[in-house]
């Protein structure tokens, strides 16, 4: 690759790249934390129904997914290779959220096809979007220094989309009342709808791409695919990722449900506080996982941050009582906050894998790699779907019905030792991974592998 230009990014450009994540954060959110519990409480469907609704439309997005990553590497316009997805995509990505959360049908099959509908229309403007946006920053400059200081104006911007999305979207909605829920969720995401059309046009309009990329135009498809297959590391941060959105998802399908009905906590502000504890847990996670890294081993650091994560879930499950809504808070918290340690650590290895391919395989196939990655974060989400409806189902929860002890017991088995297992396989898992920065540091500088004394060294170091 070159750059067609030295140009500096401007402020305004970072803001406007920034403003991109906003808009999918809230998307990706809302079908986390939010939709779940829309889907048995406001429309209306058992939780197994609701469940498989996730999973097919995951099972759609196998196909968009890589697609997408396909397209967005060969379609080239005057406007560059990502930005015209950003621009065409945002409108109609702006009412499938909208649509996401509105109740339309009297009949159950009619609701059930309405939601289904909306939100195979929603993960697809998502993957649309999602998938140049990923790969913007890396044509917008070949300059490390300005690439991380756009990636500091965007997870800042990103964290307060996600803050209105946990925090004030269920305050909201539970002030209303349960007879205005289904009202109050259309106007929330009207809001946030027209909003996000807005951010992702100024991030369109507002980014420039200077760094001209050499795509693969003679290489097919298929032998793409099958260089991706013998790419080992790549493989292991794919299965890595599956693995921790199914404990993720899982935990956010049930937190609204755990909050209200376990920890017993009201409409309005304290349900608000609640939820918020993902985003701020979040927040904190980052942070420590900045500090962390900068000490230590980064994959040491990251399979460490498992086993806590699956610790800290089992102690919530035997410290907090039904009704203790304080300490739920602050677990919920130190959950959401020691597990988002390993998020940095994931999402910069993607870069990785995809350089330790290309070296390996000989292919470029950055743009399919990051479309199967994509597709691996909602194979998770997907598979969590069904281990939540027949979860809720098999302890006997019913929307709007008194729970029993048993019941409510089982809520807080499943938001605290479902992911705690998930956790510790993808500890299991993730052991197979051996580029660290010193490895990949090398790999740079030789343009080669390094030797495989050194691989098993490197597995020495991350077993310790």
């Amino acid at each position: 690759m070159n750059t067609t230009s030295q140009e500096r990014m401007s402020v305004r450009e970072h803001v406007a790249y920034g403003s991109g994540d906003m808009a999918l954060s809230v998307s990706i959110i809302s079908a986390s934390l939010l939709i779940y519990t829309f889907m048995i409480s406001v429309v209306g469907l058992t939780p197994i129904d609701a469940g498989w609704v996730l999973l097919a439309v995951r099972l759609i997005d196998a196909i968009t997914d890589p697609v997408m990553g396909w397209l967005s590497g060969k379609v080239k316009t005057r406007w560059g290779r990502y930005r015209h997805w950003i621009a065409i995509c945002s409108i109609p990505f702006g009412i499938s959220l909208f649509m996401l959360f509105t109740v339309v049908g009297e009949s159950y099959s009619a609701r059930l096809g309405w939601t289904t509908g909306a939100y195979i229309l929603n993960s697809i403007m998502f993957t649309m979007i999602a998938i140049p946006y990923i790969s913007l920053v890396g044509v917008m400059t070949n300059d490390p220094a300005e690439r991380l200081k756009a990636n500091t104006f965007r997870f800042p911007m990103a964290k307060a989309a996600t803050i209105i999305v946990t925090t004030f979207v269920p305050y909201y909605v539970t002030s209303k009342g349960v007879a205005e829920a289904g009202n109050a969720y259309a106007l929330a995401f009207l809001v946030l709808g027209i909003a996000s059309i807005i951010v992702l046009m100024f991030c369109a309009f507002y980014v420039k791409e200077r760094v001209e990329i050499n795509s693969p135009k003679n290489i097919s498809t298929k032998k793409q695919i099958l260089s991706l297959m013998k790419n080992d590391q790549w493989l292991i941060l794919c299965i890595t990722m599956v693995l921790l959105l199914i404990a993720f998802a899982t935990r956010g399908n049930i937190a609204f449900i755990y909050g209200t009905e376990f920890a017993k906590a009201a409409g309005g502000w304290e349900i608000g506080i609640f939820m918020g504890m993902w985003s701020a847990g979040g927040i904190a996670g980052a942070l420590i996982s900045k500090w962390l890294t900068d000490r230590y081993n980064k994959l040491a650091v990251f399979r460490w941050s498992l086993y806590l994560s699956a610790l800290m879930a089992v102690a919530m499950y035997f410290i907090v009582g039904i009704g203790d809504l304080y300490l739920a808070i602050l677990f919920y918290f130190l959950c959401c906050a020691v597990s988002e340690i390993n998020s940095p650590i994931l999402w910069a290895s993607i870069a990785e894998v995809g350089f330790y391919g290309e070296i390996k395989t000989g292919v470029n196939t950055s743009g399919l790699s990051i479309g199967f990655i994509s597709f691996s974060q909602k194979l998770g989400m997907s598979i969590s779907g069904p281990i939540t409806g027949y979860t809720l189902t098999w302890i006997g929860y019913e929307a709007g019905a008194k729970l029993s002890m048993e019941t409510l017991l089982g809520l807080s088995m499943a938001v605290t030792f479902i992911p705690a297992i998930f956790f510790l396989i993808a500890s299991f898992v993730f052991k197979r991974y051996f580029i660290d920065n010193e490895y990949f540091r090398e790999m740079i500088v030789s343009n080669k592998l390094p030797t495989d004394k050194l691989s098993r060294e490197k597995d020495r170091i991350v077993d310790c």
